[in-house]
């Protein structure tokens, strides 16, 4: 025997099988003779031992656990949209099992080995898992995990994965907030931070340039892959107010986020230029802590807490069906206005 246990995946790969089929072969469901001699062959070459007895499917009890698969739970995003997660399965009569991802790091195979091993009844997965690469890439890594059990997706959709899909509309959430810009009498209007390589940051940087070009405005660039932190707000400001002279600095700033907000904050305290008078400032995810700022941040709320909630409610229908299904949501975004864009300016 190897001095590492075999998986279930090991077997799979040796048989030449899917992860579903060598599942059905154990726990004597159905599969074709030739299958079912392929994966007990596996099973004897890699000495593969179940984790768990294995019981004929009638005696098994039903697994009420269901996985969610976050990036950074630092970020308040994360944690508003794990609490809704958690409190519908709770309702439901399931467990939540977390488990996190840096936001950075592209796909992680050896997470998807421990979701297939750890088998839970479903999972919902947010951040990198679905947002660091492109829909091929993204693709080939989840349809290993779809095979074995149903997914639930919130970010934007990945083409050609069957799986239950839920996403903000990321561009409305931009144009609204150049609206509400425009409205107050900005014309010269900066982007600040996001990564080209996470694709809801990448929808939302492209819906604004693509905006600005439709209204003939002009486009700041605050550099490429600038970050979601504060410290990036920070940086942000500080390569774009210092490459501009002071009549061509833009008048308006929308962030990613808000804790890149909550940087672009601080430095624009630091030129001593105040919000909103000098310039307004637009986040993105209403966190708890943008209505106490000074000035209260006017922000998009993309609703986290619900897209939790209702990930996980349609992710224990899928299960309850018995059938993985497939469909794609995409929610309305809120614009709350308060102090930060100077939302009286045009009132004096």
């Amino acid at each position: 025997m190897s001095e590492k246990q075999a998986t279930i995946y090991d077997v799979a790969e040796y048989a030449g099988v899917s992860i579903a089929t060598v599942s059905r072969v154990l726990s004597g469901g159905s599969a074709s003779h030739a299958a079912r001699q392929k994966v007990e062959q596996a099973v004897s070459a890699l000495h593969y031992n179940p984790p768990t007895a294995r019981r004929a499917p009638e005696a098994a009890p039903e697994n009420r656990t269901l996985a969610l698969v976050v990036s950074n739970l630092s970020n308040p995003y994360y944690a508003c949209l794990a609490a809704g997660a958690e409190e519908a399965a709770r309702r439901n009569g399931y467990a939540l099992q977390l488990y996190s991802h840096d936001l950075n790091e592209p796909i992680s195979p050896a997470l998807i080995n421990q979701l297939i091993e750890h088998k839970p009844a479903g999972a919902v997965l947010v951040g990198s898992m679905v947002e660091n690469g492109t829909d091929n890439e993204l693709r080939s890594y989840l349809e290993r995990l779809r095979q074995v059990m149903p997914l639930a997706i919130i970010g934007p959709k990945i083409e050609g994965l069957d799986c239950i899909n839920i996403t903000s509309d990321l561009s409305l959430s931009v144009r609204k907030s150049i609206a509400h810009l425009l409205s107050l009498g900005h014309e010269r209007i900066a982007f600040l931070g996001g990564s080209s390589s996470i694709r809801s940051a990448s929808v939302r940087e492209q819906a604004f340039y693509a905006e600005m070009k439709r209204l003939g405005m002009e486009v700041f660039s605050t550099g490429a892959e600038s970050g979601f932190t504060p410290r990036d707000g920070e940086m942000c400001v500080a390569r774009l107010f210092a490459s501009l002279p002071e009549g061509k600095r833009p008048t308006a700033l929308i962030a990613i986020n808000d804790l890149v907000a909550l940087g672009a904050l601080r430095e624009l305290n630091r030129l001593n230029l105040s919000v909103p008078k000098d310039v307004a400032l637009i986040g993105c995810d209403n966190q708890f802590f943008t209505p106490y700022l000074n000035p209260p941040l006017t922000t998009v709320d993309l609703h986290p807490t619900d897209h939790g909630q209702n990930a996980v409610s349609e992710l224990i229908n899928a299960i309850s069906g018995g059938t993985v299904y497939s469909f794609s949501q995409i929610r309305e975004c809120s614009l709350i206005i308060r102090e930060s864009c100077g939302m009286y300016r045009n009132m004096r």
